[in-house]
């Protein structure tokens, strides 16, 4: 009797761990890709078209794998932001499919480093939770200072000249930019912008950068020819999980009144 009972709890143990869901972490950080050595999933890829969402691509090990279900919460303190649709990549797409987030992320959410969890299995039956992580979006942190160049110039009242009086100008300004950027991942790279016409040098003397992770970029006195009364510069970082971009407008006053106008931050 003792032996027929044992054997019957070894059989329902065996049977209970052939379906217990086995976790596959993710060891590649929060680039753009995760790729995984076992498990049904062969990798995750971020490709979100707008921050304030989710998206990505899942490729799978062998036909007939399948995620069924997921969500995706916050790394430190767990909390769950919502659920997600998983659907196939499209016609002929058997061993890809993609994921969408159910919900909106806030401006703060957005800043942090989020995991999304999906209950995964294979043809055979065997179950696995497959995790994957996402950074929050790069964080700008910029200190600008504008300055004219030479004389400041008026209209010539002199005459008959119809357009005496207004604003003046600088012919030139003296741009410096001390630029700080966090990606939070090595799948992002940033582009600059200015008045247009202006080629922006704010990345060491480029309007560009490749793919980084951190870095700091400095620009001093820099001379432009420059005559209107709004100078605009524009950075933005293209991420995987969306872009954020940067806004400063200094504006020309007068003599010696040059102020930084607008400084705004817009997720995308």
């Amino acid at each position: 009797m003792k032996l027929k009972l044992l054997a019957a709890l070894t059989t329902g143990l065996l049977a209970t761990s052939a379906h217990a869901q086995i976790v596959v972490n993710d060891l590649d950080g929060y680039n753009r890709t995760s790729v995984y050595t076992n498990g049904a999933v062969e990798r995750i890829v971020t490709d979100s078209f707008n921050a304030r969402t989710f998206n990505a691509w899942v490729y799978f090990r062998e036909g007939g794998s399948e995620c069924s279900s997921g969500y995706i919460y916050d790394e430190i303190t767990g909390q769950q932001y919502g659920t997600v649709n998983i659907g196939t990549a499209g016609p002929g797409a058997s061993m890809v499919d993609t994921v969408y987030f159910n919900g909106t992320f806030s401006d703060e959410q957005l800043q942090r480093n989020r995991v999304l969890a999906l209950n995964c299995q294979n043809l055979a039956g065997d179950q696995y939770k497959v995790y994957h992580k996402f950074s929050g979006l790069p964080t700008i942190t910029w200190d600008t200072n504008l300055t004219g160049v030479g004389e400041y110039k008026m209209p010539d009242c002199t005459g008959a000249s119809s357009h005496c009086g207004g604003r003046g100008w600088y012919e030139q300004v003296s741009y410096t930019s001390s630029l700080h950027i966090n990606n939070k991942n090595e799948d992002t790279y940033c582009t600059s912008t200015m008045n247009e016409g202006f080629t922006s040098r704010v990345f060491n003397g480029y309007d560009s950068t490749p793919l980084f992770h951190t870095n700091h970029f400095a620009l001093e006195n820099e001379v432009y020819n420059f005559t209107g009364p709004a100078f605009r510069q524009v950075v933005t970082c293209h991420s995987p999980v969306g872009q954020v971009q940067r806004t400063q407008v200094w504006v020309v006053y007068g003599e010696n009144d040059i102020t930084l106008e607008v400084d705004h931050t817009t997720y995308k």
